[in-house]
């Protein structure tokens, strides 16, 4: 039996799909598909059995061209693609946004703005249908099908609309797919109408409809009918399933159907389409004057409108608006095939890293403007932060390599020496290791232990690059003391300091977490916290999934840290970067308070001034009660009264920000650590400032980088 063509007119569009990794805080690129409404539904249609023929306008790029070879692989015969100089191929993004530990429901979202260089790439500069390429359409249409066909459009536009309305004198059969375009909120109704005239089947999302009917003025669906030519109105409502009304001599009639289920729901996206395009599959699966007058049979309708749901159920367990069609491998964007694609491709802020030299975006290929370049710029420290959890990860399934354990034997370790961002690590350190030996252990920088420090059995160094200058002399230094034993932290195994450790006798932990700059990092900070707290905890150290512990403090750093900033002003980030601003904690907040003093002062992001949350009721007080600039309290449980009280005191005319957790003890500060990384990174991307790049005047880096201490002789002194 011969079948009636499936035709679809309009501009090529194409989706990108990325996955967000709620676990981890990353983002995945896992690849681009053909995209847009009309073209999903015609490649459903095609793929089901339908005789399909697409008019496209693309771009002149190559996303045009692989989007017809999407068409082309799903069955579709471009009959006639028009590529437009000056102009590239519409890009829409979804993100799919997932929790690869517990697999929950996904949500997805859509964004006309490329998350890599945020670019606009739907609209701006993009193709469009003109005058002249449906003239070229009407008169190829006619002598190829003598106007017997199904033309599916997706929009409202005149410029599509009103030529294939009427094809040498033969009406086709007109579906249109409003879907949940908000195009309509802004029309009047006189215009609305006049473009609905001669459309046979209507699809609407059931978030328009309402809309719709109070442009026609119809207090029912089957008002509606009063208005428009239309003999058949679906609506679909996702879960809830469809209704629809057909037109019929005696009246309208009204029928409901229940959602199909669908084994695995993962990505709803393209489900309406998937729907459509089975639709009309079957509708055109037979001689046009019948396709004519199946459109008034209710029993048909509904049997088809049942597959057809079916079909969309099926679309639902696979990734993106295709990704239950196969391309030309057979392939399928199936749940195991995205999560395989996540080991395998970029994260999205790695590739807007790749962006920084470039000047069309590894993602969408858009040009990349100046705006965007600048916004890349900052995203350096961004990247380090959303990283952190893969990164401990990674230190987590090493930790083997090397004995952490033996932090519980130290014998009476008076010190831990670490300077810049690394003291944090050392205070945090010092803490841990005091309460685990109940003896006292002193956080200090290497200059003052060279100068002040006395003979104890054991000594902990802290160094990220394994190189830092001033930490070897101090280890040199520990043996002229006659420290029996010197432990080095750092983020590599075979750094320079390693070269100065005795074997059999000193002892190298390494997190393997280094790859950022030695100032302002953020695993090189974080992580020997973590993996410091985790090997002094022997039931969690022995849980091979031990590392989920960071990853709920991550995620609840996150949440706190973002509500902080959303009920800021944006007057804060000016303030940050222009007055003085006052830290205040104190107990096991300190390495939190020592982490944000030294990214501020190495970022010159503010000035600022840290105090133990009690002494500042001296002099410092006074001293700063007039800069009016803003202050940031680090809370713990144990000083709730007083960080309420100071806060009052403070709250007039301040920007008071504050970070509290309800953990005590290491996990607690922890938290806190990690609400710092996050609340400096929304300031920086706020600022515009890559604070992932020191801002140190040359003469402090003369003076950092001066080897002679003290006249203390090493062989360190010819480190770089």
């Amino acid at each position: 039996m011969e079948s009636t063509p499936v035709v679809g007119v309009g501009p090529l569009s194409s989706d990108i799909v990325y996955i967000h990794d709620e676990s981890s805080g990353r983002y995945f690129r896992i690849g681009a598909r053909g995209g847009g409404s009309l073209w999903n539904a015609l490649s459903n249609a095609s793929v089901n059995g339908a005789k399909t023929l697409a008019y496209c306008v693309g771009g002149a790029d190559e996303i045009s061209r692989a989007c017809v070879r999407d068409l082309q692989n799903a069955g579709v015969k471009v009959t006639k693609e028009t590529s437009q100089l000056g102009k590239r191929t519409r890009t829409l993004h979804e993100i799919l946004s997932i929790n690869s530990v517990s697999l929950r429901k996904p949500k997805h979202d859509f964004t006309v703005r490329c998350p890599v260089c945020n670019t606009d790439t739907y609209m701006k500069g993009t193709a469009r249908v003109t005058k002249e390429f449906m003239k070229e359409v009407v008169k190829d249409l006619k002598g190829r099908t003598g106007g017997n066909v199904i033309i599916h459009i997706d929009g409202v536009d005149t410029t599509r609309l009103m030529p294939l309305r009427n094809l040498g004198g033969v009406k086709p059969v007109m579906t249109l797919d409003l879907g949940r375009s908000t195009g309509i909120f802004r029309m009047h109704q006189a215009s609305l109408l006049e473009r609905l005239q001669g459309i046979d089947v209507l699809f609407v999302h059931s978030r328009v409809l309402p809309e719709l009917k109070r442009l026609t003025g119809s207090s029912r669906e089957k008002d509606i009918f009063n208005l428009v030519s239309a003999r058949v109105l679906i609506t679909t409502k996702g879960e809830k399933g469809i209704s629809y009304w057909i037109r019929q001599q005696d009246g309208i009639a009204e029928v409901h159907q229940e959602a199909a289920k669908s084994k695995r729901l993962l990505d709803t996206a393209g489900a309406g389409d998937a729907l459509v395009g089975f639709f009309l599959a079957r509708l055109a699966s037979k001689p046009f004057d019948s396709v004519v007058s199946s459109l008034e049979d209710v029993a048909e309708i509904d049997a088809i409108l049942k597959s057809s749901q079916a079909w969309a159920a099926k679309k639902c367990g696979f990734v993106g608006a295709r990704g239950h069609i196969g391309g030309p491998d057979g392939e399928t964007w199936s749940w195991d095939t995205a999560s395989n694609l996540i080991r395998t491709t970029g994260s999205a802020d790695e590739l807007r890293l790749l962006n920084l030299s470039r000047t069309r975006c590894i993602s969408c290929s858009a040009v990349i403007t100046e705006t965007s370049q600048t916004s890349i710029s900052t995203l350096r420290f961004r990247q380090n932060v959303i990283q952190l959890p893969m990164k401990v990860e990674s230190a987590w399934k090493e930790r083997t390599n090397h004995p952490w354990e033996e932090l519980r034997e130290l014998e009476r370790p008076g010190y831990v020496v670490g300077t810049g961002g690394s003291f944090a690590v050392a205070y945090y350190a010092a803490l841990m290791i005091s309460g685990l030996t109940r003896s006292p252990v002193i956080p200090i920088r290497p200059f003052d232990f060279i100068r002040n420090g006395v003979s104890v059995p054991t000594v902990v160094f802290i160094s990220n690059s394994g190189k830092t200058r001033d930490v070897i002399c101090a280890m040199e230094h520990a043996l002229t003391l006659g420290v029996n034993r010197r432990v080095l932290i750092t983020g590599v195994d075979h750094g320079i300091g390693g070269r100065y450790l005795r074997p059999r006798k000193d002892l190298l932990l390494s997190t393997g977490a280094n790859g950022e700059r030695g100032f302002l990092s953020v695993a090189g900070t974080v992580v020997p916290c973590f993996m410091i707290y985790a090997s002094l905890s022997p039931k969690l150290w022995e849980d091979d999934r031990g590392y989920l512990v960071f990853h709920r403090l991550y995620e609840d750093a996150k949440r706190k840290a973002t509500e902080v900033i959303s009920e800021l002003g944006n007057a804060i980030f000016r303030q940050i970067r222009s007055k003085r601003v006052i830290i205040l904690g104190g107990g096991w907040a300190w390495p939190a308070m020592l982490d944000a003093e030294s990214k501020m002062v190495e970022s010159a992001l503010g000035q600022p001034e840290i105090s133990e949350i009690k002494d500042y009721s001296h002099g410092r007080f006074v001293s700063s009660i007039d800069s009016k600039g803003p202050v940031i309290v680090f809370g713990m449980p144990d000083d709730k009264p007083y960080r309420e009280f100071l806060i009052k005191k403070l709250r007039k005319g301040r920007s008071i920000i504050t970070m509290n957790t309800d953990r005590t003890g290491g996990e607690g500060a922890l938290e806190l650590m990690l609400q710092t990384e996050h609340f400096m990174r929304f300031v920086a991307e706020k600022a515009g400032i890559d604070l992932s790049a020191p801002n140190i005047s040359p003469r402090g880096l003369q003076l950092y980088r001066y080897p002679d201490i003290l006249n203390f002789e090493t062989g360190a002194s010819n480190l770089d």
